[in-house]
């Protein structure tokens, strides 16, 4: 951030220690910049002003949307598998399945992916940053069950899946197939 304050020398004030999108609020005399929060992690929050520069605040905590769940994914808007994070029911759904390995799994599904609806079903994969080919999972959201197939391989480990994959319907284990083919 540069300032030109009247009848001084210029002023430069950053970069902020931030990977994320900052979005930037101005109000009277200040700017108020934060990142989004995750599941993993609070949001990052800065005020700055010209006379003081950046001062860090409090991060707001992550809240799942639950005005979103089920009914509001036929909306088919979602087109990365960390966006399934936003839909109450299915973020709780992904979370019960990965059991102790929830953060694991919020943080892959958060990291580099893409997603698609095919028919009824909602087919992401992802991999934690700078981790691709080693930690990835494979979400498979069913809409007509309202039901939820994850899979992961967590770093150095074998590929995990919850339900068993005996349960998961023919076309889910398709998907499955597909995205663990890779380390055969």
């Amino acid at each position: 951030m540069v300032s030109f304050p009247k009848g001084q020398t210029p002023r430069i004030d950053g970069p902020l220690d931030s990977c994320l999108p900052v979005t930037v609020k101005p109000s009277d005399g200040k700017l108020t910049l934060s990142t989004p929060a995750t599941p993993n992690e609070l949001g990052q929050k800065w005020e700055w002003t010209a006379s003081a520069g950046f001062k860090e605040l409090q991060g707001e905590a992550f809240v799942t949307d639950t005005s979103k769940g089920w009914d509001q994914l036929r909306e088919r808007s979602v087109a990365h598998p960390g966006g399934l994070l936003d839909y109450a029911e299915v973020a709780a759904e992904i979370n019960r399945l990965a059991g102790a390995d929830k953060a694991l799994i919020n943080d892959i599904l958060l990291g580099v992916g893409s997603g698609e609806f095919k028919g009824d079903l909602f087919v992401g994969t992802a991999c934690s940053r700078h981790m691709c080919s080693d930690q990835e999972a494979v979400v498979v959201a069913d809409l007509a069950s309202r039901t939820v197939y994850l899979a992961w391989k967590p770093s150095g480990q074998k590929i995990k899946v919850n339900p068993a994959v005996k349960i998961w319907p023919e076309k889910a284990k398709v998907e499955l197939r597909q995205w663990a083919a890779k380390w055969k």
